[in-house]
């Protein structure tokens, strides 16, 4: 799987270690993201110093940047395919962050396909 090249017993220090870069993640996000993405959490998160780097938020947890990367990275096209197919964030987003996620996911499709033109 992407991102899961160290072995699971490094799991916990990989948390611990996103943490010690990202100062900003709390424990719950870290190791959600973590759980999800191994060591290609460095390409979300990349040099963002604090939570506000990752752009706006789509429920408690859900940042552009993931969004960003989902949408290069694992064909992400639509609010469905993050909330539910990729995630289980759907459980937990409140409609209106739902509809402000596909409307992000509208403009940033339209900033990719001009990008590739």
């Amino acid at each position: 799987m992407p991102g899961g090249d160290f072995a699971w017993s490094r799991f916990e220090t990989e948390i611990d270690e996103a943490r010690a870069r990202w100062k900003f993640l709390g424990e719950d996000q870290a190791r959600r993201l973590v759980s999800a993405y191994g060591s290609n959490v460095k390409a979300i998160l990349g040099d963002a110093k604090s939570r506000t780097d990752l752009g706006p938020a789509f429920g408690p947890e859900l940042t552009a940047a993931e969004v960003r990367y989902l949408m290069q990275n694992e064909w992400a096209r639509f609010p469905d395919d993050i909330l539910w197919r990729r995630s289980k964030l759907g459980l937990t987003i409140p409609p209106a962050d739902r509809e402000a996620l596909a409307a992000f996911m509208a403009a940033a499709a339209a900033e990719l396909s001009c990008a590739t033109r």
